[in-house]
């Protein structure tokens, strides 16, 4: 195989990368209002539009699949090696300094919405198919890279892409790390909840709380509308809890005989729970502590107990883990009182040694006789491809040979567009121990690395599209 060939023919396409990548950038395709053949809005039609257009005009073949994704490719065989990727991003939201469209580079980086997470790595595998053609490698099986517009918004445009078109037989997305994620976790999104019917006689009624937006981050602040008669000893009491419990706890007077508790803890993503501290926990921790609520007091202190600051879901009884895939994590993401319905909404990843009809049994067991019920919002099985398929075995060995580096296989909470596909990983685009900007403000790429990564994917799929591993 004349891999020389491949890697001179990607930094000769350095610059023509580039400026695609300022093209693709400058469309700001988050989810929109559906239209006609653009179900995902007008600014992600136009940017499959784009990407399918430039393909075309690289000389390879496309396929349009009404609006939800595309796929481009290039040779034939009884197998195809697929990349899956997507076009669609997340809102720029706040704290800038670039511009989130602009791709302005500096030091050496690309900034803007989607350089990591995906157009960036879709970008990086689009030039790798072309070296790869470029530079004659004789193919044994087909090759696709598939682009979606759907991925942060539910992923309904794979199973759209599922419903009218074979599958690739192996392939990866990158739209991770490297090395190799080959296992994610599962999911389960649980429901607690009880009924209070009002809040009853109390010294320190509750009348809302509220914390968290999405049940897949851990709150960073949660926040209780309570009632008080003599607030300098509420103030005090809050403050001798948060002395006690090592809480950051703030006590507002609103006028009125009523007082807000303000929890301030650090928001993580829910894969990672133990990286961040959760507020919705620590504020229920701190109303049972103060004996606060009335027909909710009990309702409560009982989330207090099976919750709290636990992320492994231990009070639950459903705490586990295995040597593949590590441990279970539980995170409490939304937590909502409006005087009468308190619920309390989990995010669950389990390792692949769970068993979800077990989990919900054993949990509705630990609240059994606390008044809280259990509801099963959703869930989907973990992501598994051994370690001896071929193409974990072929992304470790190429990953190894061009970079020099360690190669392995890990698991991982989050999940990726791996899981829409058969014997599909996650692969790159961060290097270990890279800041991961993904969602963040300022979210850039690396123009060294993104050129290294160009070089990893076409000799992946030279490699494996080939025969030479197999």
């Amino acid at each position: 195989m004349n891999y020389e060939k491949i890697d001179h023919l990607v930094e000769s396409m350095r610059d023509e990368l580039i400026a695609d990548m300022k093209r693709w950038i400058a469309v700001p395709s988050v989810q929109g209002p559906a239209q006609e053949n653009a179900p995902f809005g007008a600014e992600n039609r136009r940017m499959l539009d784009m990407a399918l257009a430039d393909a075309r005009r690289y000389g390879f073949q496309t396929r349009d699949f009404e609006g939800y994704c595309g796929d481009i490719s290039f040779g034939s065989g009884e197998q195809t090696m697929g990349m899956l990727c997507h076009l669609d991003v997340v809102p720029a939201g706040d704290g800038w300094i670039h511009d989130p469209w602009g791709a302005e580079i500096e030091d050496g980086r690309i900034y803007g919405r989607g350089t990591m997470d995906d157009k960036g790595p879709a970008l990086c595998a689009l030039y790798a198919m072309r070296a790869v053609r470029d530079a004659g490698v004789e193919l044994r099986d087909g090759v696709r890279l598939i682009l979606g517009c759907d991925e942060e918004t539910g992923m309904s445009d794979m199973r759209h892409y599922a419903a009218r078109t074979k599958l690739p037989d192996y392939g990866f997305s990158p739209d991770a790390e490297f090395p190799v994620i080959n296992i994610e976790k599962g999911g389960l999104g649980l429901l607690l909840s009880a009924f209070t019917g009002g809040e009853g006689e109390a010294d320190l009624p509750v009348y809302s709380l509220y914390a968290g937006e999405r049940p897949n981050v851990v709150p960073g602040i949660a926040r209780a509308e309570v009632g008080t008669a003599d607030f300098a000893a509420l103030q005090a009491a809050v403050a001798r809890v948060a002395a006690e419990k090592d809480f950051k706890l703030t006590c507002e007077n609103l006028g009125g005989g009523r007082a807000a508790i303000v929890a301030e803890g650090v928001s993580a993503h829910a894969s990672m729970p133990h990286l961040g501290k959760n507020a919705a926990g620590m504020l229920l921790i701190a109303l049972k502590a103060l004996e606060a609520g009335g027909n909710s007091r009990g309702s409560i202190a009982a989330l207090a107990d099976v919750l709290g600051l636990q992320y492994d879901g231990a009070a639950l009884g459903i705490a586990q883990a295995d040597e593949l895939s590590g441990a279970l994590t539980c995170n409490l993401g939304i937590l909502r009182y409006d005087g009468a319905h308190l619920t309390a909404q989990l995010d669950i990843r389990y390792p692949l040694c769970a068993d979800e009809a077990k989990m919900c049994g054993a949990a509705a067991m630990a609240l059994s006789g606390t008044g809280l019920a259990l509801t099963r919002l959703n869930g989907h099985t973990p992501h598994h491809v051994p370690a001896e398929h071929k193409i974990v075995r072929g992304l470790l060995q190429v990953y190894h040979e061009v970079t020099g580096r360690d190669a392995y296989a890990f698991a991982i909470g989050g999940g990726t567009y791996s899981r829409m596909m058969p014997n599909t990983v996650a692969f790159g685009l961060n290097f270990p121990g890279d800041t991961d900007t993904c969602h963040m403000p300022d979210e850039y790429i690396d123009i060294e690395k993104m050129m290294l990564s160009v070089r990893i994917f076409a000799h992946a799929i030279a490699a494996l599209a080939s025969g030479e591993i197999d």
